[in-house]
Order: structure tokens, then sequence, then C-alpha cells
């Protein structure tokens, strides 16, 4: 047998048992997982393989038709662990280009079936010991030592270092010898130098990465959903829904809530206007960080008017304090003063000779007689009280109505003791019990003499005469209509603003007297107040007119009637309106009412006709229709086209109101379901 038939059957044996066993894999190591990162794989070996055989072949058959001229002898092999004609320049162009002058390097073939057998063995190591530098030793093997031929580049050596796919006959082609950047070994660089030195092998390597990582980009594009549209930002409320969108900053908010983040190096504010220096008080209070401290940047001996939205962290001392740094005070508001006590209040009512006006809300731990104390020592100064969620019982109700005698609003909100006894002190004594508990009051007053305004001796009751706005809303103990209906009938005729939300035993009695007696009335609040008929609504909207504010809210009975009565006598004049859950007799056709669109009541069961077309409310500005059913996209086209100045509706609980509703500049929704979902 030929002894390289042979050799090519012993390299076919070798590739052919590798790959009977390629479908067995065992545990690999950190060599195999590293050729597999740079893409030396076992498909890149058998290709390798397949090249090795087929130029072993041609080789053969030059050899055997005498094409084959070359002196036999001792043959130097080289051998690259990643790529056998890593030398792109020198073994494609040797390949690619035939008639080159000089005459090509060709490695040369022994006939000695041994040698090839051994440079075969010699390449499979290689590829499979990795990137770095080989050195093969091929030791002749035949009968006897070859000789050395003086004319060629025959090394004395028997073992030759092969880098990077390069010979000894590459070299002398021209070029110079470097190091790969990235693996270290040395390559023939020809021509312009590159920015990075690669050899072949890391070239192809760091080519096949880039193509892979582009190839995981396009796969990450295509499965990545589509970005939705970019929508309004949207501001939050309270409540936690979406409301509006929120207007672009000016430079004068940037500023300020730049002062509110870092409010604790600022030592005082300077000459600051009133809307800012107010701005930044809510931002801080919005931001919890109002304080004993910080509170003395909005105090000034010259202040007269002092807000504080957010009083939870200032403790009793640091209101007290108020006193001392603002004492040209006339109007103090502080809210959520939970830590306000009894000898703290007090404290303000004689530190401050010139308090007129009066909010405290959460004040709670100060007791009925304490309040009572704050009134007497007040006197005739207040012109304006208000309380919420505080401990407001009959002894500071009645010290407010005997010496507070020149009050014009009182407001009171939601008060743990404020009962019946208390609402009927507003009205004039009928029973024995109420006029001996006022007359003890007056007879304290008259002793005291606390400033001028007590002049002489008080023995019998005196209204409020100077009272306007009068607000009792939501009471935490049942109240009689009976008194309601006392208090309407002596204060009635001189109040501007009544709310009595909450009061739920208020009824159709109640609307007579306020019809008879409440002939000045502009706002009106009546929620909450489900004993109400509907009917009684509509005859005394119809006998009173010039209303600018109505709320109505939770009046269940409310029917469509009272709202066409309301429009026709103050559909001019209204500004707000709220109809909030009157969903049990309200239909389409009353809120058809504030767009002017009278419908005629039919109760045979016919379409509705209409009947009247009025202006409408055309000074509508705020409108509350949350909850109510009929409440639609077309509704509320014909409403936003009549109502022009039409600026908030809100339309919470209300299903069938879509993003299609009417919309134009300066109108937004308020509880709309398609801008929070």
């Amino acid at each position: 047998m030929d002894p390289n038939d042979r050799a090519r059957g012993n390299a076919a044996g070798r590739a052919g048992g590798r790959s009977k066993g390629a479908g067995i894999r065992g545990p690999s190591s950190a060599l195999t997982d590293y050729l597999q990162e740079i893409g030396v794989t076992e498909h890149f070996r058998e290709r390798r393989r397949r090249e090795a055989e087929e130029e072993a072949e041609e080789r053969a058959a030059a050899e055997q038709g005498g094409q084959q001229g070359q002196q036999q002898g001792e043959q130097q092999q080289q051998v690259n662990a990643e790529a056998g004609n890593a030398d792109e320049e020198g073994a494609e162009t040797e390949n690619a280009e035939p008639d080159h002058e000089e005459t090509q390097d060709v490695e040369e073939e022994t006939a000695d079936s041994a040698l090839a057998a051994d440079m075969q063995h010699a390449e499979d190591q290689a590829q499979e010991a990795g990137p770095s530098t080989v050195t093969v030793q091929i030791k002749a093997k035949g009968k006897g030592k070859r000789k050395k031929d003086e004319e060629s580049d025959y090394e004395p050596e028997d073992e030759m270092t092969v880098r990077g796919g390069l010979n000894r006959s590459s070299a002398r082609k021209g070029g110079r010898m470097h190091d790969c950047d990235m693996c270290g070994k040395r390559f023939l660089v020809r021509g312009e130098m590159p920015d990075q030195l690669l050899c072949a092998a890391c070239r192809r390597s760091k080519d096949k990465a880039s193509a892979a990582d582009a190839a995981s980009v396009a796969r990450r594009a295509r499965t990545v959903q589509k970005k939705p549209a970019a929508r309004h930002k949207m501001r939050k409320t309270e409540g936690g829904l979406l409301e509006f969108e929120a207007e672009l900053p000016t430079l004068q908010n940037l500023c300020v809530r730049a002062i509110a983040r870092h409010l604790d190096q600022v030592d005082s504010l300077g000459e600051v206007s009133g809307p800012s220096l107010d701005r930044l008080n809510r931002i801080i209070s919005k931001l919890r960080v109002l304080d004993a401290q910080t509170m003395r940047l909005f105090m000034g001996a010259d202040r007269t008017s002092v807000t504080l939205y957010d009083c939870t962290r200032i403790d009793a001392a640091g209101l007290r304090r108020i006193s001392d740094e603002c004492p040209m005070l006339e109007r103090l508001d502080l809210q959520f003063c939970g830590r306000m006590d009894g000898a703290s209040l007090l404290a303000l009512a004689q530190g401050l000779p010139k308090l007129q006006h009066v909010r405290l809300d959460g004040a709670f731990l100060v007791r009925d007689t304490e309040w009572a104390a704050f009134f007497r020592e007040a006197g005739g100064r207040l012109r304006s009280f208000s309380a919420a969620f505080a401990g407001f019982g009959p002894q500071a109700m009645r010290a407010l109505v005997t010496h507070c005698v020149n009050i014009e609003s009182l407001r009171l909100a939601e008060c743990s003791d404020f009962d019946d006894d208390c609402l009927a002190m507003l009205a004039v004594p009928i029973t024995e019990y109420e006029e001996a508990e006022q007359e003890a009051e007056r007879k304290l007053r008259a002793e005291t003499g606390k400033g001028k305004q007590a002049v002489g001796t008080v023995l019998s009751w005196q209204p409020l005469a100077q009272l306007r706005v009068l607000e009792l809303q939501r009471p935490h103990k049942p109240m009689v209509c009976t008194t309601a209906r006392r208090v309407v009938r002596a204060l009635g005729a001189q109040l501007r603003v009544l709310d009595m939300s909450g009061f739920r035993d208020l009824d159709d009695g109640f609307m007579g007297d306020m019809g008879d007696h409440a002939t000045s009335l502009q706002e009106l609040a009546l929620a909450s107040c489900d004993s109400i008929t509907g009917d009684a609504m509509a005859a005394f909207f119809a006998r009173r007119n010039g209303f600018t504010r109505v709320d109505l809210g939770r009046c269940y009975m409310l029917t469509d009637n009272a709202v066409q009565e309301l429009v026709r006598h103050s559909g001019a004049t209204l500004r707000h309106l709220s109809l909030n859950s009157v969903d049990d007799s309200l239909t389409q056709n009353g809120l058809l009412a504030l767009a002017g669109q009278m419908f005629e009541q039919c109760t045979s069961g016919k379409e509705p006709r209409l009947a009247e077309q009025t202006l409408g409310c055309v000074g509508l500005e705020v409108l509350d229709v949350s909850w109510v059913r009929s409440t639609t996209d077309n509704v509320l086209e014909t409403v936003v086209s009549q109502c022009k100045r039409l600026a908030s509706i809100s339309v919470y609980g209300c299903g069938s109101v879509s993003a299609f509703a009417p919309v134009r500049p300066g109108l937004k929704y308020v509880g709309r379901e398609c801008d929070t979902l």
C-alpha cells in the first residue's frame, strides 16, 4: 500500500473515531469554554480536518504525476491553533496570485508515510491546545539521517516554533512582524498599519462577535413591543386621581421650589412678594418641613396676616411665639394645628390686640371651656371665626354669641360637641332653660366689662346682627329641623351664604321658611340633606333668584323640574353647581336644562318634548356631575357648547364619559376614567 494512502487512512480513522463519539459530551473544562467563546468549536475543527485531507490528496496526485520536483528531505511544518491559514496576506495571496514574480513557497511534502502521519497528529493536538504559540517537534524518521542542503533554508534545530500560521517563506515576501493586541501572538503585517493589530484568528472572532451582537440587537428590536404614544403629563390631586395637564413652570416657581428643598440653609427670605411667599409656604407645608424653626421665615413685626398650611410639627410653644413675633397680626390661619392647647390659644388672644379673623383647623386638644375663655378675651374684635375638627360645644357657642356681637362670618365644620342646643343659641330663646343659660353669660359679660365693646349691662337677647356667612357643616350629633327653622327665621334675612350640609332632618317645611325669610341669599349648600323633596326645591328656586353657588350633592330626591327652575331664575348668575350623586330622579333632561333646553315633563310614557329654549347657565364655571349615570358625551357636548365659561367638570363615576368628550382650551375634566386607568 502506498505510504500516502496509509497516512490518509490513519487521519480518516482518527476523524471517524471522533465523529462517532461526537454525540457523547462530558463535563467541559475551562479551556473548552474559552475555545467556544472565541469560535473554535467542533465544526471549526472538522472543517480544518477536511481541508487538510483535501490538501494531502492534491499533494499525492502532484507527486505521482511528476509535478513535484523538489528534493526530498526533512520538512518543517507549522500549525496554528485556531486556523491553519491564519496568514491572509500570505496563504490567500499565494492561492489568489499564481503569477507573482517570486516563486510560491509551498509546504514540501515527504513521501514518508510516517512523517505525514506525525504531522497530522501534531496538527490535531495544536487545534485542541488553543490560540497560544505552539511548539511542534518533528522528528525525522527513516532509514537514515538526511543530509542538509546548503542552498535551502533548513534550520539545524529539530524544533520549530510556529506562530500565527507564518513560516520563513512568508516573512521573505515583505512586511513586519507584530504582536496581536488580543492574544499576543506574532503575525506578519504588510501594507498600511491598521488601527488595531489583530491576527487573522482574532479578527474572525471579533467579526463573529460583532455579527452576534448585531443579531441580538435586531432580535430585541423585533421582540420589544411598540412604544405607546406619549401622553400628556398629568398632575395628581389629593385624591390620587389624575386631573389636568401640568403647565411649564416659570422661573419664579423653579426658584421657589429650590428654596423649599434647601430651606435649612435659608436664614431669611428678604423682599419676597406675597404670592411667591404664599406659594413657598404651600410647598414647604406639603413637604412637611414646616416646624418651629422654619416658621420664622414667615413672621415679621410688620406682618398683618399669617397662614400656616401644616402645623403638625409646630408645638404649643412655637404657636405661642406667633404673638411675640407678629404683634400687629389681624388675620391668623392655622391648619392641622393638633398640638395647640388652651394655654396657647388664650396667649394668642391676649398677645394680638388687633386680631380680627381666626381660622383653626384640627385644634382638638382645646376644650369647650377654653374656647369660651378665648371668646371672652377676644370680645368684639372678631369679625370671622372658623373651626373644624374641634371640641366646640355649648359653653363655647354661648360665649361666642354673647361676646362676639360683631362677628360677620361663622364656620363650624365637624365639631364633635356641637349639638342642637348650640344651634338654638343662634335663634331667639323660646324656653326658660335657654333664657336662663344665655342670661348667665350676658351677666358675666356685663360684670367683666372687657374692652370698650362692653358698654352698659346687656340683660336681653340680641341677635348677631352683623352675621352674613353661616356655615354649619356635617355636625356629629343629630339636629332637629324645628331648631333650624328658628335660626332661618331669626337670621335668614341678613344671610348671604348658608351652608347646612349634613343636616339630614331638614324637610320641606325648612325650604318653605327659606323662601319666606332668606331673601338675600346668594350661596346655598344643602349637601346630604336627603329628606327634602324635589318639588319643595323647585318651589324655592322659583321664588328666589341670583344664586352664584349651589351645592345639592346627595339630595337624592332632586328632580329635573328643580334644576329647570334653578336655571330659569339663576342661570345668568350661577358660577358653581354641584349635582354630585343625584342619580335617582335626575335624567338627561335635567342636565340639558343647563344648556337652556327645557323639556316638557311627560307622564304617559311619551318622548319628552322641548318646550322652551333659554340662555342656560352662560356664566357657569365649575360643574360637578359625579356619579350621575345620565351624564354622557352627547350631553356634555350640548352643555359645553352653551356654557362658554365652563372651566372644570367633575365626572367621577360617570362611565359613559369617554375620551371623546368635548374639549377646548381652558376646560379640564376631573375624575374621568379614561384619564386614570
